[in-house]
């Protein structure tokens, strides 16, 4: 008969056992040091938001520009435009304001919307774009296109979501990683050469 108060399973278990349990448990006092993380932005996409999730637009001006870009709709993608360049390229361009925004995963995103033509009459998929990217600067909303009524539809949530978390990175910083390989500023660049058909 076994009188010893050791438990049978642990007097089996090898010397060092890696899943040993007592070995893997979490130290209270390390706990937060151990597991912490910070996310890393490497990345930034630029594009609407999912017409199914919720977002938020930076409240801050130094969070939002407007300035010229030229989409590349075969590939679904936005080159960014140095003004210098804007002269040349009037039928390529297309004025937008860039917004920083975050959905409720916390991905940070550019967010572009159309700005008016200002030798055009007003659309009003332009304008209810723009006036959803101003109602998230308070609010977590969701842009999708209505097109019987020929403009964004644009929903505000109703629960009572907290405030998003906002990456500790400038404008500038987020404009180089989200267009740090699609920056024209040349009237070489691949894109524009494959445009033009020179190349």
């Amino acid at each position: 008969m076994n009188n010893s108060n050791e438990n049978p399973d642990r007097e089996q278990q090898p010397k060092n056992d890696p899943f040993d349990p007592a070995s893997l448990r979490i130290n209270p006092n390390m706990a937060a040091g151990a597991i912490g993380v910070k996310r890393k932005i490497v990345t930034v996409k630029v594009g609407k938001p999912d017409k199914m999730e919720f977002c938020r637009v930076h409240p801050s001006e130094a969070y939002r520009i407007d300035t010229a870009i030229v989409e590349d709709k075969t590939n679904r993608e936005s080159y960014l435009v140095a003004p210098a360049l804007w002269p040349e390229l009037p039928d390529f361009i297309t004025l937008v304001r860039l917004c920083v925004a975050v959905n409720r995963h916390g991905t940070v995103f550019l967010w572009p919307a159309k700005l008016p033509d200002p030798n055009g009459r007003p659309m009003d998929w332009h304008a209810s774009m723009l006036e959803a990217q101003e109602l998230a600067t308070i609010s977590w909303v969701r842009v999708q296109a209505d097109m019987s009524a020929g403009s964004y539809a644009v929903f505000e949530a109703t629960g009572n979501l907290p405030e998003p978390e906002w990456p500790d990175l400038s404008m500038g910083e987020l404009l180089k990683l989200a267009f740090k390989t699609r920056f024209i500023d040349s009237m070489n660049h691949p894109f524009l050469q494959e445009l033009f058909g020179a190349a």
